[in-house]
């Protein structure tokens, strides 16, 4: 009986995950359709942990890998969603690249119908050959200036 009500509520936890980056393209790397959940580390916080930030949702996924074209994958899925961004000013943007590749962005797309405010970020690091990619989505009420007094880039 405790073993299905613990089903039921992850079920439920990563339904609501995915339902927060509902029409994101990303949202197929959170899903584990680009690489494996089980190569990830992912890590998801709601509610009143982050009431601090200003912030209602903060899902990441952390992983490496070895090949370009995961990558590069990634980084197409990044630009199709920065599409949606809140506008082309590059006030509610932050974009580095190196060598003609993503390195590290944060992007605020169109607000929520309920009006929180919706970010996407992304950093992608080269360790000999290898990839380590970050990604996160961010839900809530903080402002782009907020997030980079709170996460400032390393």
């Amino acid at each position: 009986m405790n073993r299905t009500i613990t089903t039921i509520l992850v079920m439920l936890c990563v339904s609501l995950c995915a339902f927060a980056q509902k029409g994101l393209r990303i949202n197929d790397v959170f899903e584990g359709k680009v690489i494996l959940k089980s190569k990830m580390q992912e890590s998801l916080i709601k509610g009143d942990n982050l009431a601090s930030y200003n912030l209602k949702v903060l899902h990441t996924v952390k992983f490496t890998t070895p090949f370009k074209l995961r990558r590069e994958e990634v980084e197409k899925l990044f630009y199709e969603d920065m599409e949606n961004r809140l506008s082309d000013d590059d006030e509610n943007m932050e974009l580095e690249t190196r060598n003609g590749h993503l390195y590290y962005a944060i992007v605020q797309l169109s607000d929520t119908e309920k009006g929180a405010h919706r970010y996407i970020c992304y950093q992608c690091r080269d360790k000999s050959g290898d990839y380590d990619i970050t990604l996160v989505y961010m839900e809530g009420k903080a402002s782009l200036a907020d997030l980079r007094r709170t996460f400032k880039k390393k």
